[in-house]
Order: structure tokens, then sequence, then C-alpha cells
């Protein structure tokens, strides 16, 4: 038995996939076992507290039990499955040979990956939309042991990142509610990720030099990003919330875990300078 799967093209969208995934081997007819995922999360694993939704898309790696997991030249190389709204489709069919495989997937889909042992993932800087926020959560599944089964493999996907969630609240001398055209920065961060797609391990990109993010708006006083795992050692500034033509910056140290959440309380005085930070009083399981 061959150690690679027999592929099927389907039309010009497979032939579009197939230019997209130069390492996987000659096309050819098959039967057998069509390859197959039932994607799942832990409770609050998307950056949308929702469902996997329609059109996402992830990428899958198969590899001989036994093997370790290579850029190219696996069983399977980042095909991309797509989400309709009730199952995940292939850009092409693929079939199980016989054997023991081990699977490793990720989301969002990125079509050229440079590196499995050191992939390079990039936070988008302007989480303020949905789009912005969702594409920044990488998520990463693995299963082994997997062999040959009409029925789909399933794969729980799990945060990779760190999520910081960053509440507003009034001081003592704040006249009146907080306004409504708030917006929230995380500054002195590495928004650049290095990932190990074998084991899920995620570090910042030693690399990369620091960026400033723009929080979601989750409500008037409550605000999300999604920051690689990382230390910040030394006090510089950290959250920054900008309302009604004025700036409020605070400095701190924190070390953001992967796979964590972390709450910071930011206390509005009535001027700038009354404002405080309070961090590291709430961490918790993000997965």
């Amino acid at each position: 038995m061959k150690s690679y799967f027999n592929l099927l093209l389907i039309g010009a969208t497979a032939m579009f996939a197939a230019c997209n995934n130069e390492d996987a081997p000659e096309a050819k007819g098959g039967e057998g076992n069509e390859i197959a995922f039932l994607c799942s999360y832990a409770p609050e694993s998307r950056a949308t507290d929702t469902a996997f939704e329609g059109n996402d898309r992830i990428g899958v790696y198969i590899v001989a039990d036994g093997k370790t997991l290579q850029t190219g030249g696996n069983e399977l190389n980042n095909e991309q499955f797509s989400y309709n709204g009730t199952a995940w489709t292939p850009a092409r069919k693929a079939y199980w040979n016989e054997g023991v495989h081990n699977v490793y997937a990720y989301y969002p889909y990125v079509a050229k990956v440079n590196d499995t042992e050191d992939f390079t993932f990039d936070l988008q800087t302007d989480q303020s939309t949905h789009a912005g926020y969702t594409a920044s959560d990488f998520l990463w599944a693995s299963k082994t042991g997997v062999r040959a089964s009409a029925s789909p493999v399933s794969l729980q996907f799990a945060h990779r990142m760190s999520k910081a969630i960053i509440k507003l609240e009034k001081g003592e001398d704040y006249e009146g509610e907080l306004p409504a055209d708030c917006e929230v920065y995380i500054h002195s961060t590495v928004a650049t990720a290095s990932v190990n797609l074998e084991n899920g391990g995620v570090s910042k990109d030693i690399y990369a030099g620091t960026s400033t993010i723009r929080a979601f708006k989750k409500s008037n006083t409550e605000y999300e990003a999604i920051v690689v795992p990382q230390n910040i050692e030394s006090r510089r500034p950290l959250v920054e919330v900008v309302t009604q033509g004025v700036s409020y910056l605070m400095e701190g140290r924190l070390s953001f875990k992967q796979g964590c959440s972390h709450t910071l309380i930011v206390t509005i005085g009535k001027s700038p300078n009354q404002t405080k930070i309070e961090i590291g009083g709430s961490i918790g399981g993000w997965n």
C-alpha cells in the first residue's frame, strides 16, 4: 500500500486548491473511506463565543504514526477544509489508506505555511472589528492513533493565544456615566507569533518589534483583545483608554499566558493622573 493518500480532484475548485498545495502528491482516483472531520471546541473557545461560522476554514495535516510533521511531504499537507454551516468540505476529496495516522489542524487557514515547526502567525492590530478580532483567534487541534473509518474524525480545538479583558470602572470622583465613545488600546506587545503546528506551542517572534492593538468593544465598559503569549517584565505603557479627546495611559507588567484570559480593571478618575489599573486580578482558563 502506498504511503500517500489517493486524491480526487473535483473541477476548477480542486484545481485551484492543488496550485496552493504544492507539496501534495499527484492526485489519483481512489476508493475507500473518505477523510472527514467533526470539529468542536471547548466552551468559549471562539473569540465570538459562538460555534464555527459559515465560510470558516481550517488547515489539516496528516502524518503516518511514528513520523514527525514536516512542512511538506506528509500524507496530507495543509489541506483546506471549509465549513458550510453544517459540515466541513475539503477543497478536494481525500481517502484514508491503511495504517495508523496522526492529524494536526489549525484555524484560521493560511494558504502558505512557511515552516510547520516555526509557523509565523500575525495578529490583527485592529481588533475593533469582528473580522479583525476573529482572524486573530488562533485555534489548534490534534488527534493521534487514527485509523481508516467511515465515521468523521472528531477534532476539539483550543485557544493557543492569550486574551486580555479590559473592564472600565468609574472612580469615586468620576461624575456621570462612562462615555460610549471609549477606544481601548493594548501597547508594548509583540503581535507576531511563532507556532509549532505539531504540538500547538506558541511564543512571540523574538525578531519582531512591539505593536499597538486596538481592542474589540463588547459593551461600554468591557473590551477584549487577543494577545500573543509573552512576558512584559518591566513597567511600560500597557493600556490606554481614549475618550472625548482625553487619553488615559497606564503602565504595567504582565505575563500573558497561553490559553488563558487576563482581566485588567481600569478605574477611570476625574483626570488622567487619577486613573489606575489593576493587573492580574483575575486570570482564568480560556479553553
